[in-house]
């Protein structure tokens, strides 16, 4: 082989190993890839599974942990309104039952009003100093007795103080003046057999401050300015006065602070007349 041949065949089977060592070069390195791409690929693969299974169970015990909660504050809801409807339902009972029960006393009062005092209702202000030459007047009166009195007031309940709390602080006002200046009018027209001036019971500052404290100056202009029946007026003013009051709290409203300081001072005068009265 001459020289040229062999350098020919050296370089060719260099070439060759040189082509050879890049393709396994290539290969090894396409191999070594797509092992470690497959290999990335299955740990990210277990990764993620074991990712989505935390995720799905931290997210399963978030839904139970919340739809636990919401029973339980639905529960909670469902109670407090059973609850507060069964509570209302009770106190809307016993508020009717306290109305009903103070109308009746109203009513007990107008049917046992004594004779003399519907008497007084046909004189005018003027002719209640002559009464007493009535020939029936001392009949009238003598009617005027602690038992008659006392069914003006009758308690069909036992002890109507256990009514107050459920019929209002400003209704329970206007009842009790209602009643005392009824007791009051009883009161001066049975002592006028003795004393004459005591007939002009509307002048009286009993009457009058009991007035004053649960009527309006209208309604004390009106009074004044009525000559014949004022007893009547009387009745139908506070009766009229009762039945407003009692729808009031039949609807639920309140009377307002006004309303109340109004109730105190007519509950003010109510005891003050009966020391007054109590007094020798």
């Amino acid at each position: 082989m001459d020289l040229s041949g062999f350098v020919l065949t050296v370089l060719t089977s260099t070439a060759i190993s040189g082509a050879l060592a890049a393709a396994l070069v290539f290969l090894s390195r396409t191999w070594l890839s797509e092992r470690i791409q497959q290999s990335i690929r299955h740990e990210y693969s277990e990764k993620l599974a074991h990712l989505n299974a935390q995720l799905r169970a931290e997210s399963e015990k978030n839904v139970l942990l919340l739809k636990t909660s919401v029973e339980a504050e639905a529960e909670r809801l469902r109670f407090a309104t059973s609850t507060i409807g069964h509570s209302q339902r009770i106190a809307i009972e016993k508020r009717l039952a306290a109305l009903d029960t103070l109308w009746d006393g109203v009513l007990a009062t107008r049917q046992n009003i004594p004779t003399v005092m519907t008497f007084i209702d046909i004189l005018t202000v003027d002719e209640y100093v002559t009464m007493k030459d009535h020939p029936n007047f001392k009949a009238m009166v003598g009617e005027l007795s602690p038992e008659k009195m006392a069914a003006m007031f009758n308690d069909n309940v036992g002890s109507r103080e256990r009514i107050r709390p459920y019929v209002g602080e400003y209704t329970w006002a206007l009842v009790t003046t209602y009643q005392a200046v009824i007791l009051r009018i009883a009161f001066l027209v049975q002592m006028g057999r003795e004393d004459t001036k005591k007939l002009n019971w509307h002048l009286d500052s009993g009457i009058q401050q009991l007035l004053r404290s649960a009527l309006t100056a209208s309604d004390l202009s009106a009074f004044e300015a009525t000559k014949i029946g004022k007893v009547g007026w009387i009745q139908r003013t506070f009766e009229s006065k009762v039945l407003a009051a009692i729808d009031i709290v039949i609807s639920g409203q309140t009377f307002g602070e006004e309303a109340l300081r109004q109730a105190q001072n007519m509950e003010s005068k109510v005891q003050d007349l009966k020391r007054a009265q109590s007094e020798p």
